[in-house]
């Protein structure tokens, strides 16, 4: 009997620690649904400040949008076009991955290049109907964590944007055709 008091006892202390951890943890999820007006933009100015990178957004359009295969630069960014589909995977992928998500409710506005600031590494912010949420990734683990969205995007120019960003981050990607828009200007 004194044996199965400390086992007891242990495994009080066990699931309380993992009650505590998986409930702290619920606070720091992507949770934002995909909707129409969604927005998810990526951006990363490197601690050297060599180069300026240009922040990619990915909008959510119609297929027949003649917006659909464009990737024009507007104050925010870069701005890629995808199905409403693509967005809810790509907002699916985005919580899956291990980053503390920071949620409000209040949908904010996008920075422009002119007050965008770094976040001490790469910046992702996602705006939808029902809030904005925000999440840092750390530079070291840029391109790994980058590299596990491709499969959200089947929009051929979107996915090759998002490629060419990750390729301006230093990343390597297998098979990138650099001219396969060739209306890109830089």
């Amino acid at each position: 009997m004194l044996t199965s008091r400390p086992i007891r006892v242990s495994f009080l202390l066990f699931t309380i620690l993992n009650i505590a951890t998986w409930a702290l943890s619920q606070d720091d999820h992507l949770t934002l649904l995909a909707s129409r007006d969604s927005v998810a933009r990526f951006y990363y100015h490197s601690p050297d400040g060599e180069y300026f990178h240009v922040a990619l957004l990915f909008r959510v359009v119609k297929r027949s949008d003649p917006l659909w295969t464009s990737a024009p630069i507007l104050d925010e960014g870069r701005t890629a076009y995808i199905s409403l589909s693509e967005m809810r995977q790509l907002m699916v992928k985005l919580a899956c991955l291990r980053l503390r998500w920071s949620e409000s409710a209040q949908r904010e506005a996008l920075e422009t290049y002119a007050n965008i600031h770094s976040y001490g590494g790469m910046g992702i912010k996602v705006l939808s109907g029902n809030g904005t949420a925000k999440a840092t990734i750390a530079p070291d683990k840029i391109c790994e964590t980058l590299a596990l969205l491709d499969g959200a995007l089947r929009t051929q120019r979107a996915l090759w944007e998002f490629q060419l960003y990750r390729l301006q981050c230093h990343c390597r990607v297998a098979n990138f055709n650099c001219n396969a828009y060739p209306d890109r200007i830089p």
